[in-house]
């Protein structure tokens, strides 16, 4: 299929309220921003690299090419300009994953590249893409380390300082999943196709092999559609808090129902059309923290300081 280059795309477009909340939260959180500047992001990046780069099988221009075009593909429909460097593990879960925030690389697994097809891979592919694109990775890195700096600062001062971290590890957590709504939004921006990105979550929800000709799309739509219900009772809503309030990834029926609603809303026809070659004149250029209209030449925003998106 023909999909469409989205022109001078900025995440705030499609970002997911619910990120943005739990990141207007998680930025509340006392003690964060003093751990924040010392964070050694240059030190665990370099570590992160290390490991990957010395374990993971990297792809390139002849070391499986078709999969580097895609990278390729998703990062000029979405409006990427510096295309990541992508490698693969050896794991048979269908998943991918992004870690720097200086330099990201992606993974993706070998179940992923086994097991989906090509608009699958592509949502994939494009969702990581959107976490770089969104400027996810700086917190996705504090969220993997904080819990192991925790348990050292925990034990050296009677467990006084573990309940701090304890306190800004589930704030990021939550963020961390929250997070991934909107990288669901890239996704299908990437990949354009809906029903990939619903017959891919299948996937990664356990759909065994042997029946992927048996799949059945609607039933799993109507699964997501029944767990929008839930959301309206406080029970479930607190029960679906706790029991993944140590996880990274919100359910994967959670994420499906998520998708719906923005794609039922008509919010991600509306901005397909707004970023296509011939209405790019009309766009208006915003502050990705704010919103607020710019002329194109700031560094930095005017109204809430923020650094400016580059196009």
């Amino acid at each position: 299929m023909e999909r469409k280059k989205l022109v001078l795309l900025n995440p705030r477009e499609y970002e997911h309220s619910l990120d943005q909340q739990a990141l207007n939260a998680l930025e509340g959180t006392p003690g964060l921003e003093k751990l924040a500047r010392k964070y050694n992001k240059h030190a665990v990046e370099r570590y992160f690299r290390l490991m990957y780069t010395g374990s993971y099988l990297r792809i390139n221009e002849t070391n499986f090419p078709d999969i580097l075009d895609k990278l390729k593909e998703a990062c000029d429909i979405l409006d990427l300009r510096d295309v990541p460097e992508i490698y693969i593990e050896w794991d048979y879960s269908v998943n991918g994953f992004t870690t720097g925030s200086e330099k990201p690389l992606i993974v993706l697994t070998s179940g992923a590249l086994d097991l989906l097809n090509d608009e699958e891979l592509l949502y994939v592919i494009g969702h990581e893409v959107g976490h770089i694109k969104s400027g996810h990775m700086l917190y996705h890195e504090m969220a993997i380390v904080f819990p192991i700096l925790g348990d050292v600062i925990g034990g050296a001062t009677l467990g006084i300082g573990g309940l701090v971290f304890t306190g800004l590890e589930l704030a990021l957590l939550y963020w961390y999943r929250m997070s991934e709504f909107t990288a669901d939004r890239a996704g299908l921006l990437a990949c354009q196709n809906e029903d990939a990105v619903i017959t891919a979550l299948m996937k990664i929800s356990g759909v065994p092999q042997n029946f992927y000709d048996k799949i059945d799309k609607e039933g799993f739509i109507k699964q997501a559609e029944e767990f929008k219900g839930f959301d309206y009772n406080a029970l479930d809503k607190i029960g679906k808090t706790v029991m993944i309030m140590d996880k990274t990834h919100p359910w994967t029926v959670m994420r499906a129902s998520e998708i719906l609603k923005w794609i039922d809303s008509g919010k991600y026809e509306d901005l397909l059309e707004r970023h296509i070659g011939e209405n790019i004149e009309a766009l208006k250029i915003t502050c990705n923290k704010c919103g607020h209209t710019l002329t194109g030449n700031e560094t930095f925003c005017g109204v809430c300081g923020a650094k400016v998106w580059k196009r």
